[in-house]
């Protein structure tokens, strides 16, 4: 019966000393930064050309730290290339999206699919990283751009929705207008999508087609399923690597006493 137990613990344990061991090499810091900036900033935006400016500048930044945050740190491999050019490209189309001759709605469209398809794949690599090491300041900094990054990714739908169908959403403040301006589009749909995802829904912005609703819906459904599935990952992760030190002293003493 011991020996028995002795070999349950023995194998249970190798996936918990792996996951202790396993080196992390994702740095998420830099890039929580920008995110947050980029979303404070976006909101913010108007008319003007410095708006303009300053927002390429910020989104700049989030592509570049986006990039480097996620390659690995030993060699720059084709993937890592691959990425750089993606945001390379998904930075120039976005911003000769708001200047004459490619101001138009396909080309906009163009640069919205860019975007979301380089966020996505960020995306991917974050939680692959996130749920799959050591739980600490570096990973859950991680978790905090994943939630951050699903806001935005969100919000260039719902850009998409309103390119495609101007009367898609509604500005209760302007009551008096049907459609939400070309001008105001991109930084009051970043704003309804962060209140959508938290589920906030302060009403002053509301979608009216069927593909708007439901998108609004699974943002809210996405946002709620994620912080609760993130939780409860981290603290079981968090949980079997403090339990491990005792597992192997447990199993220490079985051996020694057989």
């Amino acid at each position: 019966m011991s020996s028995k137990l002795a070999r349950f613990t023995k194998g249970a344990a190798k996936p918990l000393s792996g996951l202790a061991s396993k080196p992390y090499s994702k740095h998420y810091y830099a890039l929580l930064v920008n995110v947050m900036v980029l979303a404070f900033v976006a909101p913010l935006i108007d008319h003007s050309v410095l708006s303009h400016i300053a927002i390429a500048v910020i989104l700049l930044g989030a592509l570049v730290v986006s990039t480097l945050s996620v390659r690995r740190e030993e060699t720059f491999d084709w993937k890592s290339i691959a990425l750089a050019v993606v945001a390379a490209a998904a930075w120039a189309l976005a911003f000769c999206s708001n200047m004459a001759p490619f101001n138009t709605a396909s080309f906009q469209m163009l640069a919205l699919v860019t975007i979301l398809v380089f966020f996505i794949y960020i995306l991917r690599i974050m939680v692959m990283d996130i749920l799959t090491g050591e739980v600490n300041s570096n990973r859950i900094c991680g978790g905090a751009c994943v939630y951050i990054l699903i806001g935005f990714c969100f919000a260039l739908i719902h850009m998409m929705i309103a390119i495609d169908n101007p009367y898609a959403y509604k500005d209760n403040i302007k009551a008096d207008e049907t459609s939400i301006e070309h001008q105001e589009r991109y930084p009051l749909l970043i704003y309804f999508s962060f209140c959508t995802l938290s589920t906030v829904g302060y009403g002053d912005v509301v979608p009216l087609s069927r593909s708007a609703r439901a998108c609004s819906c699974l943002e809210a459904l996405s946002g709620q399923l994620y912080l609760a599935i993130l939780v409860a990952r981290l603290v079981g992760m968090h949980t079997a690597v403090k339990a491990e030190p005792k597992r192997l002293e447990a199993e220490r003493q079985i051996e020694s006493a057989q």
